[in-house]
C-alpha cells in the first residue's frame, strides 16, 4: 500500500474514533459535538503519520546507501592492497584484475602467497585467466611447476593462451579446451568438464583451483561441487584446494557438503572481496 494512502486511512480511522468518542461524551454531557475539530485532528494525525513514515523511509535509504558505500570502499581498499602485494611479480602489461570472470587483486595476492609458500609442482585450474598468467610467471621465476588449466569456453581458452605467449610464459602453463558434458557424481548429474587424458594421468596434484564452471549454469544448485570428487584421488598428501567466490551461497553449500563427505579435510575462509576458502587435509 502506498505510504500516503496508508497515512490517509490512519487519519480517517483516527477521525472516526474521535467522532465516536465525542458522540459518546455528548450523551452524558451538554457539550456540543464539534465536527470541525474532529476533522482537523484527523487531518493532523494523517499528516504526522505521513511525515513520520517518510522520515523513517529516508533514514532507512540513507543507512542502506551508507552500508553499500562502506562495503564498496572496503572492497576498493582490499583491491589496492592486493595490487600492492603483487608488485614483485612484474608483468609486461597490466592484467585485468576484477570484474567479469577475472580474479580480484586481493584474491590473486592470496593465491601468489600460497604458491610462493608451498611451491606446488602441479596445479590444476578450473577456469583460466589472470590466475593462469600469474602462476605461470611465478613458476618461470622459481624454475619449477606447471599449470594445467581447463576451460569450457574455447574462445576464452584461446584468449588465455595468447596472453601466455605474449607474456613469455607459455612453457609454464597449458590451457585445455574442456567442453561441459552431463556427468554423474553421487546421486546427481552435473554439467562438468570433459577432462583431457593429459590431466587424468596426473598422479600428484599439489594445488587445485576451483573457479569454474560459471555459477549461472545452476543458480540454485552447486555447479562446482564435482571439483573435489573428480580430483580427490589425484591430490597429493599436501595438496591445497583453492576455492574462489566462497562468499556466495552456492559455494558455501558446496564447502559444507565437501567437509561432511570428506572428514579428513579442513579449511579456512579468507576475507577477500569474493571470499576465498583454502581446503587441505588435516595434519
Amino acid at each position: 500500500m502506498p505510504p500516503l494512502l496508508r497515512s490517509l486511512l490512519i487519519g480517517l480511522t483516527a477521525g472516526i474514533v474521535l467522532a465516536l468518542l465525542a458522540m459518546a461524551a455528548r450523551a452524558f454531557t451538554s457539550s456540543p459535538f464539534d465536527m470541525q475539530l474532529a476533522l482537523a485532528l484527523a487531518i493532523l494525525v494523517a499528516l504526522m503519520h505521513w511525515w513520520k513514515s517518510g522520515l523513517a523511509r529516508r533514514i532507512d535509504e540513507f543507512q542502506t546507501e551508507s552500508r553499500k558505500g562502506l562495503q564498496h570502499l572496503g572492497e576498493q581498499m582490499a583491491e589496492a592492497q592486493g595490487l600492492a602485494q603483487l608488485v614483485p611479480y612484474e608483468h609486461p602489461y597490466p592484467l585485468p584484475f576484477g570484474g567479469g570472470w577475472a580474479l580480484t587483486a586481493d584474491a590473486a595476492a592470496l593465491l601468489a602467497r600460497e604458491v610462493a609458500l608451498n611451491r606446488p609442482r602441479v596445479v590444476v585450474e578450473l577456469g583460466s585467466g589472470v590466475s593462469t598468467l600469474l602462476m605461470a610467471r611465478m613458476f618461470k621465476e622459481m624454475g619449477t611447476g606447471k599449470v594445467y588449466s581447463l576451460d569450457h569456453d574455447a574462445g576464452w581458452a584461446e584468449h588465455t593462451r595468447r596472453h601466455l605467449v605474449a607474456s613469455g610464459v607459455a612453457k609454464w602453463a597449458e590451457v585445455f579446451d574442456a567442453p561441459l558434458a552431463r556427468q554423474r557424481f553421487g546421486d546427481k548429474e552435473y554439467d562438468w568438464y570433459t577432462v583431457p587424458d593429459a590431466v587424468r594421468r596426473l598422479e600428484q596434484i599439489d594445488f587445485l583451483i576451483v573457479d569454474g564452471p560459471p555459477a549461472a549454469l545452476d543458480p540454485s544448485g552447486m555447479p562446482r561441487y564435482p571439483a573435489l570428487p573428480a580430483f580427490a584421488a589425484q591430490l597429493s598428501p599436501q595438496a591445497i584446494v583453492y576455492v574462489d567466490d566462497a562468499k556466495r551461497p552456492q559455494e558455501q553449500a558446496m564447502l559444507e557438503r565437501w567437509l561432511e563427505e570428506n572428514p579428513g579435510f579442513e579449511g579456512r575462509m579468507h576475507d577477500t572481496v569474493p571470499g576465498t576458502y583454502l581446503l587441505r587435509r588435516k595434519a
